[in-house]
């Protein structure tokens, strides 16, 4: 069996110290199948950056072991079976059961409160999600090194299909885990925070009426604020003045009354090289119409930067750097942190589009300007 395994990215982010609510002991008791006598069973509480120990014990010569444990309120823990097995937990007020393999094996399992049960689901799905994603990029690299163009645009497209579809799924479950703190740990599974901002804010106003007080809930709401989009769909884009490639400055601003797509790319990224085949074929189907195309780089050096404007035929004008990495002030005005990313403006210069790339792009440009 497959260990099962959460990302602690969130926990360390979530977890601090307990709060002075006492709801009691929480007794963990268990049973390990290939026990090492005397052999130490931890149990490790998660704070900020680090698993912290609370207690440890030795299982019998049979695997058996018992843990108490004051807890003041929900938190995040971790049970470490002979530093060789791990389990996170979520303790509130229910005792737990464990049973692990110990010496060489895999398997561990946690039962007894609804929050573990939460876990188990969540941990059941993400695995088969990763059987999926595992034989989809199997396909994928086939179709590139057979130069099938064609079956990879096919492949791009439900690639991203997965992706809405494993988001929708666990913000799904994440909202129907009332009162739990497991709907807290699913959001680490989000590749794109940004995009599910305003679902993030509803979810943690949501866990702060059914669990209040709780200094997890407290933490999450307030590192939202790294997530939150600096640019919204209807808001109107920051305008960007930066150098072209000759040293002379433009505006995205000059562009208005135009279509924009507002491209941020380097020469290094390769899915920012292989999505301007599809750029560039849409600017010159509908550059005429009123659509252009605003590139900005996030090129360390100039070569680079104009090597991949030439190369890959980005006839455009509109081309700006900083040549400043990340570290881009247009990248720290719109908060990227990776690419490509791409808005789609209006004529006013308002967000319709997010991320529109391969036929979702091909698509939106056919509804404005049409075939």
């Amino acid at each position: 069996m497959i260990k099962k395994v959460l990302s602690l990215a969130i926990i360390a982010l979530l977890s601090a110290c307990a709060a002075t609510k006492e709801d009691g002991v929480v007794k963990i008791t268990g049973k390990i199948k290939n026990p090492i006598p005397q052999g130490e069973v931890m149990l490790e509480r998660f704070e900020v950056g680090q698993a912290v120990p609370v207690t440890t014990v030795n299982s019998d010569h049979e695997g058996n072991f018992e843990i108490e444990v004051d807890v003041a309120e929900p938190g995040f823990y971790r049970i470490n079976v002979y530093g060789q097995q791990f389990e996170t937990l979520v303790l509130n007020k229910d005792n737990l059961k464990v049973e692990a393999d110990g010496q060489g094996g895999s398997e561990i399992s946690v039962t007894g409160s609804k929050d573990m049960k939460y876990l188990d689901e969540v941990n059941g799905y993400m695995e088969g999600y990763a059987q999926v994603v595992t034989d989809f990029n199997q396909r994928y690299m086939k179709a590139r090194q057979a130069g099938d163009t064609e079956l990879v645009n096919d492949l791009t497209d439900e690639g991203m299909a997965l992706e809405t579809e494993k988001v929708a799924k666990l913000k799904k479950m994440a909202w129907g885990y009332d009162g739990s703190l497991v709907a807290l740990l699913i959001t680490d599974f989000f590749q794109n925070k940004t995009d599910e901002y305003y679902f993030l804010d509803s979810l943690a106003n949501k866990l702060t009426k059914e669990i209040p007080g709780s200094s997890q809930v407290e933490m999450f709401t307030n590192n939202l604020q790294y997530f939150r989009p600096a640019v919204g769909m209807g808001d109107v884009a920051p305008d960007i003045a930066l150098p072209t490639p000759d040293g002379e400055e433009k505006k995205l601003s000059d562009l208005r009354g135009k279509y924009v797509l507002l491209d941020f790319w380097a020469g290094w990224c390769g899915p920012c090289r292989r999505e301007n085949p599809n750029v560039v074929a849409m600017y010159n189907k509908y550059n005429e119409k009123g659509f252009e195309v605003f590139s900005v780089s996030l090129d360390r050096t100039r070569d680079r930067w104009v090597g991949a404007i030439s190369k890959d035929g980005l006839s455009w004008d509109n081309h700006v750097s900083d040549l400043k990495y990340f570290q881009s002030s247009a990248a720290i005005e719109y908060k990227v942190n990776a690419i490509p990313f791409a808005l789609l403006l209006d004529p006013e210069g308002r967000v319709i589009g997010k991320n529109l790339r391969g036929r979702s792009l091909q698509a939106k440009l056919a509804s404005i300007f049409g075939e």
